[in-house]
């Protein structure tokens, strides 16, 4: 199902209704920030940051709590950070913990001789370890702010480091005016309002802004809201017509930034100039299955990552067992498909999803589905990638993953929560790889215009 759901920790570590942040006995903060969270406009939540000056730099603690409507399902959201963060501005710890209704995610973090070390601790399963090499101070979603208000940052680069999605890249930072700082990381731009010591206002990527207002304003009860259909993109242009015998659409999209993959498999980019781009997405005229092993160039596309547990024992020993009989790439493919789409329940959750835990669990939406069947098709032998992007759903394009697998020689959609082997071209590719990329996508959705150019159908 299309799914803004995993937007939301994506962007900011977003976050269930909980008390407050503590202050330590006998001392006022020397640092402290709340404010109203509000979503295109639509106030959904709030923040709370507390810091304390201490020998080498500050103690740091954020809390925020989102609540809105996904899927015909109030969620409410909260994550708890703490961090030790020094006087260049970067966090030398991190203790990260995200509450949802469907999961609890706990992460610890170390910078330490240019490298930073994390460990994800699942409810279930081995933890999860990722190490990066840092190409300056580490700054997070919640500590940049914090840094630009007590003015510990200076222009240049940094590590960006958002620990919703372990994603981790080089950030660029700088003082547009003397009350605006900037962080650019491959284009998820955050910026950080600041006079006279006091955070005013952040505004955040998916036009989510956070602005400073009394605790009894910001912590006012919530009235839960339609996220999906709040980000969703109202095409403009033609009509798109009939869904099942779509096999060739064409679009315009602008403004387009950051760091985007829109000229992959079945998706052509046509055109591009400035922010705007033209591109094609078709539909497989023919399948043919093939018994070859694929072409060495696609070998990136077999192997495990820290999300796809590829030569995990259940993951692999499943791979045969749903595969068993199939003789060509097409057989095995459309069999994991069937198989994925069959036996996951599917429902909205707010997870960092492994194919592992999916497979454990047997429930989630698009993101799950997809992770799943990834990991199931490299295991049998087939070439298969995660895409991100949109789909289109009667009215507008919504937030959704989905899968395309290398069969017969070519590059085939396909989409396990939909149950369309191989999937309709109503789907616009903005991304493709695993979790830690999807989070470029930031940099253009909540802003994205689309407009239908030509839509092409069976006869």
């Amino acid at each position: 199902m299309r799914r803004l759901l995993m937007l939301l920790p994506i962007i900011l570590a977003c976050g269930g209704a909980g008390d407050s942040q503590k202050a330590t006995p006998g001392r006022e903060p020397d640092f402290h920030f709340v404010g109203s969270v509000y979503m295109l406009g639509q106030r959904a939540g709030w923040e709370e940051m507390v810091a304390y000056k201490v020998d080498g730099g500050w103690d740091f603690s954020e809390t925020m709590y989102i609540k809105v409507i996904m899927l015909g399902l109030v969620k409410e959201m909260r994550t708890d950070v703490k961090a030790f963060v020094g006087e260049d501005g970067g966090a030398r710890t991190l203790s990260f913990v995200m509450r949802t209704q469907d999961a609890t995610v706990e992460a610890q973090g170390e910078v330490k001789d240019g490298k930073f070390s994390v460990v994800y601790k699942p409810l279930q399963g081995a933890p999860q370890r990722f190490s990066y090499s840092t190409v300056g101070p580490l700054l997070t979603p919640q500590t940049f702010p914090f840094a630009a208000a007590v003015g510990l940052l200076k222009e240049g680069r940094y590590s960006y480091f958002d620990p919703s999605v372990a994603s981790f890249m080089e950030a660029r930072v700088f003082k547009e005016s003397d009350t605006l700082w900037v962080l650019n990381a491959q284009g998820i731009i955050v910026r950080a309002h600041v006079k006279d010591g006091k955070l005013l206002l952040q505004n955040q990527p998916l036009k989510m802004d956070i602005v400073a207002e009394p605790p009894e304003r910001a912590k006012a009860p919530v009235e839960p809201f339609n996220v999906l259909a709040l980000y969703a993109v109202r095409p403009k242009g033609k009509p798109i017509g009939e869904l099942q015998t779509l096999v060739r659409l064409r679009v315009r999209m602008w403004p387009l930034k950051g760091n985007l993959s829109l000229d992959f498999a079945n998706q052509r980019l046509l055109h591009e100039s400035g922010d705007t781009a033209v591109v094609e997405i078709t539909y497989p005229k023919e399948l043919k299955g093939s018994t070859s092993p694929p072409p060495d160039s696609l070998k990136r596309y077999l192997q495990a990552t820290q999300f796809l547990e590829v030569n995990d024992p259940e993951i692999k020993a499943l791979a045969e067992e749903i595969t068993a009989g199939k003789r060509t790439d097409l057989e095995k493919a459309k069999a994991i498909h069937d198989w994925v789409y069959r036996n996951l329940e599917k429902r909205g959750s707010v997870t960092i999803p492994t194919a592992k835990q999916v497979l454990r669990e047997r429930y989630g939406d698009c993101n799950e589905h997809a992770t799943l069947y990834a990991a199931l098709a490299r295991a049998a032998g087939i070439p298969t990638d995660i895409m991100v992007g949109l789909v289109y759903q009667g009215d507008g394009f919504y937030y959704h993953a989905w899968n395309v697998s290398w069969i017969g020689g070519q590059w085939v959609p396909v989409d396990p929560v939909y149950g369309e082997f191989p999937a309709r071209p109503y789907r616009i590719a903005l991304q493709h790889g695993s979790l830690e990329k999807q989070a470029t996508i930031m940099a253009v959705i909540g802003g994205l215009n689309i407009e239908i150019l030509e839509a092409e159908h069976e006869r």
